[in-house]
């Protein structure tokens, strides 16, 4: 016990002083809790169904089936990482894959000029959103959603609401070679992923939005672009979100517009969840490549259970609400260790 004064009167009340032991293990318990329930998750279904889940055909499926919704949660971590939400990542994702696809069977354009042009567009709406949150002043949210649906929209006009197939191979090739019998795909994932990281870890930008993220104002007055780095941000997440739909569409090597709007709900739950895994209270890019794959390894174990598709839902939106309760309980406990 420790006795630290408490009161203008010179009294005084006791306190516990916790060993370090139990600080470390709750520590540990913050920062690797999800890992270990994640290895509790394949060991109970490696039980269950033996012969379909343990293998590593299964893993590797899982790893590259990924890819696509792996970069869409990626590119998510730069606007939550500065306390803003982009709702329209899904979109831009679906508008960028349309227009490869559209310009590349469609239109006979040469692949790699479609991809650019995609990607220019990723940029463009990037740059819009972060125009209107940053120097409008219009609240992020309602602007994402707004151009959300507008792009989806956009993409079935241009699409004609019709399947795109006849993607050049060429990309396919890029996206689908195996390496260890996971799609290349996945290893251009974890990549984006890994320099996401370095950027937020070891560089002044990335700690520069962590502030802003924590304190924007404090974060202006202590002589940091503000504005710039928040359009950063956006910008960032369009882009990333347009490379999404380049892999999704060079895997698949054709595209139902309609389709990839619901890969928004796993993004989201994948990105708060990251919040309790390395970091706890910080949205961070590793922590969203565990939480996807744990959430992912738990869809496919329920479904070769026996469980009809119906299941995705349900267990995405499940958690999408514990990851949120999880983020904001890891995020009050961090302050408090750091206040202490």
């Amino acid at each position: 016990m420790v006795t630290a004064p408490a009161h203008p009167d010179g009294s005084s009340v006791r306190r516990p002083l916790r060993s370090k032991s139990t600080r470390g293990a709750r520590s540990y318990g913050y920062r690797y809790g999800v890992i270990a329930v994640w290895a509790l998750e394949i060991v109970i279904f490696s039980v269950l169904a033996p012969g379909s889940f343990l293998s590593w055909a299964n893993f590797a499926s899982i790893f590259s089936s990924q890819a696509g919704l792996l970069v869409l949660a990626l590119a998510l971590v730069p606007t939550l990482a500065a306390n803003e939400i982009d709702l329209s990542a899904a979109g831009t994702m679906t508008i960028t894959a349309t227009l490869v696809g559209q310009l590349n069977a469609v239109l006979g354009w040469n692949i790699w000029l479609a991809v650019v042009a995609g990607l220019a567009v990723a940029l463009a709406v990037g740059l819009v959103n972060g125009y209107l949150a940053v120097r409008v002043g219009v609240q992020s949210i309602v602007v994402t959603l707004g151009m959300g649906t507008l792009l989806v929209g956009l993409a079935l006009w241009a699409s004609n609401s019709l399947t795109i197939g006849g993607v050049s191979l060429e990309l396919g090739r890029i996206m689908n070679t195996p390496v260890l019998g996971v799609s290349t795909a996945f290893y251009y994932a974890v990549i984006i992923g890994l320099a996401l990281w370095y950027v937020y870890k070891h560089t002044a930008i990335g700690r520069h939005i962590v502030f802003i993220g924590q304190n924007r104002e404090v974060a202006r007055l202590a002589g940091i672009s503000v504005s710039r780095l928040r359009m950063g941000a956006f910008v960032t997440t369009s882009v990333l979100s347009g490379v999404a739909g380049v892999i999704v569409i060079g895997v698949a090597g054709g595209l139902q517009p309609s389709s990839l709007q619901t890969l928004l709900l796993p993004a989201f739950a994948a990105a708060f969840l990251s919040s309790a895994i390395f970091e706890p209270g910080r949205i961070n890019p590793l922590g969203t490549i565990v939480a996807l794959l744990f959430l992912a390894t738990g869809i496919t174990g329920l479904v070769l259970l026996g469980l009809d598709s119906w299941i995705r839902d349900v267990f995405y939106g499940a958690a999408v609400v514990v990851a949120v309760t999880v983020s904001r309980v890891a995020f009050v406990r961090a302050q408090k260790r750091n206040n202490t």
